[in-house]
């Protein structure tokens, strides 16, 4: 009786092939997470004042300014009719720069410390 092996020779290569596929997966995950660490600045929805109250996007300038007392810097542009200004405050853990279009909270951008 003679008995016959067959050896598929495929096999190794998709192992391979499929390692290869998980590392890159792995990297790419990796990759991403680390650029949301070490981000410059994001934006945001709302955010908490020092005093606990909490400022969010389509609020009035007067309601944010009661919120947030004054600045510490502010600038105004005006551009294709539309009036905007933006509103920088630091606070512990970075800078948070509200913008305002019109009369209303239109964004809030936050930068974190570095250190």
């Amino acid at each position: 009786m003679k008995v016959i092996f067959f050896v598929d020779r495929t096999s190794p290569a998709r192992s391979v092939s499929s390692i290869n596929t998980i590392v890159v997966l792995v990297c790419a995950i990796a990759l991403t997470a680390a650029s949301n660490v070490f981000a410059a600045s994001w934006e945001t929805s709302a955010m908490r004042t020092p005093g606990g109250g909490l400022v969010r996007t389509g609020m009035t300038r007067q309601e944010a300014l009661k919120e947030l007392g004054s600045p510490q810097h502010t600038t105004a542009r005006g551009k294709s009719g539309k009036k905007s200004s933006s509103l920088t405050y630091r606070a512990d853990d970075g800078l948070y720069t509200i913008t305002f279009t019109g009369e209303r909270v239109s964004k809030i951008v936050v930068t974190p410390n570095r250190d």
